[in-house]
């Protein structure tokens, strides 16, 4: 094994999320502990307690991390792509590729245990989504989303990704069927869910 690297003076918070994130990426939630991340990063097993007092507290902050990581990467998918039906396919391309290569990192992100730092928790989600948000605003105020609310058609769309994320996640659908399930998923935004007939 090789020795692990020091961290540097003032970064030692910084330091712990970032082991704590490889750990949960690689092994899962229930392998993570204060302890060995201290052993990780080559500081006592006390040293993250001044940032986390206990593992909870870890937890929460690796899942704001984590939203703040996603709502970054459907920023950088908006602003790369122009036209609303486009954005909408990158922001779908984004958050599934994140959400399959972060499987253990995004069921965390969804299911902290709202303890002390479930508020920051809920506003870092919150923050993260609000690109999504302006993206299907704009779509209404360009007429391509007339008389729909956007909130709603951003918690379906979504609720469809993270659907599709769950399944491969699992194993019941394989990965290389992700391009055409983004196509179809995006098939039913451009005119809202409100072209799907409700009986």
């Amino acid at each position: 094994m090789s020795p692990a690297r020091p961290y540097h003076h003032g970064n030692l918070r910084q330091a712990v999320l970032d082991a704590a994130a490889t750990v949960v990426r690689n092994r899962g939630v229930s392998e993570l502990s204060l302890r060995e991340v201290a052993a990780d990063i080559g500081v006592t097993h006390a040293a993250p307690r001044r940032y986390f007092p206990g593992r909870q507290d870890l937890l929460d902050a690796v899942a704001v991390e984590g939203f703040s990581r996603l709502g970054a990467r459907l920023r950088e998918a908006i602003e790369a792509s122009q036209g609303y039906e486009k954005q909408v396919r990158s922001v779908a391309r984004a958050y599934l590729d994140f959400a399959t290569s972060e499987a253990n990192l995004v069921e965390l992100m969804f299911a902290h245990k709202h303890g002390a730092g479930g508020p920051d928790v809920g506003e870092s989600a919150m923050a993260a989504f609000e690109p999504m948000l302006q993206m299907f605003r704009r779509g209404q105020t360009e007429g391509v989303l007339p008389n729909r609310d956007p909130e709603r058609i951003g918690l379906i769309f979504l609720a469809t990704l993270q659907g599709i994320a769950g399944l491969v996640n699992c194993g019941v659908v394989p990965a290389w069927q992700l391009d055409d399930l983004i196509g179809d998923a995006v098939a039913q935004f451009p005119s809202g869910p409100s072209s799907v007939t409700t009986r």
